[in-house]
């Protein structure tokens, strides 16, 4: 596996990861659009004992600070008319079992993996110290401001994406039975605080089975960026 370069083939049973952001759920990230995405893995798989995990960032949007009950009420409705209708398109198509695909919020990691409360804090101890850190951030906060409320954000994906990897939490199975790979796949780039925790271990590097414990798949650009090797 180089990085920069597409997967040709993945080997042996794991679980597909395709978190869904909700600020592109109705341009980037459509039921259509997140179909192609699977659909295009299938044919890169050895056996056909995977599973898929649609996972909603809803959550982590709770961190805003203007956030109203009518805005968290639109967001629950965005999250479930996005899984109906993908639903739907898995059950039309028939290509795949409809039960092998499941839907998560983010919160299952949060409340599911006992690693996440330290993970959090040993990254927030960081922002605060370390400058670089903090520039990586700002990089991932993009053109919006930079504060407590967004940089909680941040931090609560990256140790999400690590925990994920690191497979620290288990999820739900119906084809998988070894859970030997776990790969995040994204429509962009993967997040430069994230790819800072890496390389400088901030966060524990426990796994040697998944062979994506340090990578993240864009899938615009068709290409597996392994942190190692960057």
């Amino acid at each position: 596996m180089k990085s920069g370069y597409d997967i040709s083939l993945i080997k042996g049973d794991g679980y597909l990861v395709l978190p869904i952001s909700m600020a592109r759920i109705s341009t980037g990230q459509t039921p259509q659009k997140i179909y192609e995405v699977f659909h295009y893995f299938a044919k890169k798989l050895e056996k056909y004992s995977n599973d898929v995990i649609l996972m909603y960032t809803s959550g982590l949007y709770f961190n805003a600070e203007n956030l109203s009950y009518d805005k968290r009420a639109k967001l629950n409705e965005q999250m479930l008319n996005h899984a109906n209708a993908l639903r739907k398109l898995i059950q039309k198509k028939k290509q795949y079992m409809p039960s092998a695909f499941h839907f998560l919020p983010i919160d299952y990691i949060i409340l599911n993996a006992k690693e996440f409360h330290q993970f959090f804090h040993i990254l927030k101890n960081l922002e605060r110290k370390n400058e670089k850190f903090r520039e990586s951030i700002k990089k991932d906060i993009g053109k919006r401001k930079y504060n407590g409320a967004n940089v909680n954000f941040i931090l609560e994906e990256v140790c999400v994406a690590h925990i994920i990897r690191q497979r620290l939490v288990e999820f739900p199975r119906t084809l998988v039975r070894n859970d030997i790979w776990r790969l995040i796949t994204y429509s962009g780039e993967y997040m430069a605080s994230d790819y800072y925790q890496w390389k400088n271990k901030v966060l524990p590097q426990t796994d040697t089975i998944n062979p994506f414990n340090g990578a993240q798949y864009d899938f615009d650009k068709k290409k597996i960026f392994v942190f190692d090797q960057i």
